[in-house]
Order: structure tokens, then sequence, then C-alpha cells
């Protein structure tokens, strides 16, 4: 879990009509002004808030029969930066900021605080997760 990947991973899933230059340069002057705020460094901040939003379980659906369960996985450190990355854009996305660099700078800091929407979509994983562990038996 490198600083470059990460933020590649958020570039791509940011980026709209394959304008990557714009993605690229809205993420790091997002985190750079995030860490600014937070008189942290770049990298602690990245990693730290990544860290928060990473799940180390998901559910998935899983057609038994006539009927459908969730059934947990274990995810690998990989899968869990990759979904992640996609809660973190998807959270930006839906704050209610005008400019997107001020959505994701805000969705910086609530990440690396341990607040925020995706904070609480990664609660809510772990929290489906652990109500149909019953359902483990069918991997």
């Amino acid at each position: 879990m490198n600083f470059k990947s990460i933020e590649d991973k958020i570039v791509c899933l940011l980026m709209k009509d394959g304008k990557k230059s714009v993605s690229q340069k809205l993420v790091h002057s997002s985190i750079e002004k995030a860490s600014i705020q937070s008189e942290v460094s770049m990298v602690y901040l990245l990693k730290t808030a990544i860290s928060n939003i990473r799940p180390s379980i998901d559910a998935r659906s899983k057609k038994i029969g006539n009927s459908s369960y969730m059934i947990p996985y274990a995810i690998t450190e990989k899968q869990s930066v990759g979904l992640a990355a996609k809660i973190f854009v998807n959270s930006a996305r839906s704050r209610k900021e005008k400019k997107v660099q001020d959505k994701l700078v805000n969705e910086w800091i609530d990440a690396f605080n341990n607040r925020g929407a995706s904070v609480k979509k990664k609660n809510d994983i772990h929290k489906l997760a652990e109500t149909n562990k019953s359902f483990a038996f069918f991997r």
C-alpha cells in the first residue's frame, strides 16, 4: 500500500471523459490542502485516511436454491484498498460542496479524523457481514 498506487487508483476512479490530467491535479492538490489544514504530511494523511476507510471483510450475494444470501468473505489488502478508494470517491461525490476540490479536501479530513460518510459506509459493510455471519458456511 504505497502512496502513488493509492493516489493513482483514486485518480482513475475520479476521472470523467478520459481527462486524467484534470483528475490528477484535483486529487494531488486536495491531498496537499488537506494535509496543510490537518498539519500532517501528505503520505501520512493519505495512508491514515485510507486505513480508516478500508473494510477487512465484504459481503457478496450468492444464489442458493431459490433464494439469495449475502455471504461474508475475507478480502485481501489490495482488494480492501480498492474498495476503500471506491467508497472514498462515491462519498466525496455525494457531498454538498460546490467545487469538486472542496468535496475532496473535506472528505480527506473527515476520513483522516475517522468520521464522515466514507467511514459510515465501511461500518455498514462490517455490520452487514456481521448480521449474515450465519451464512458463511455456504462459501
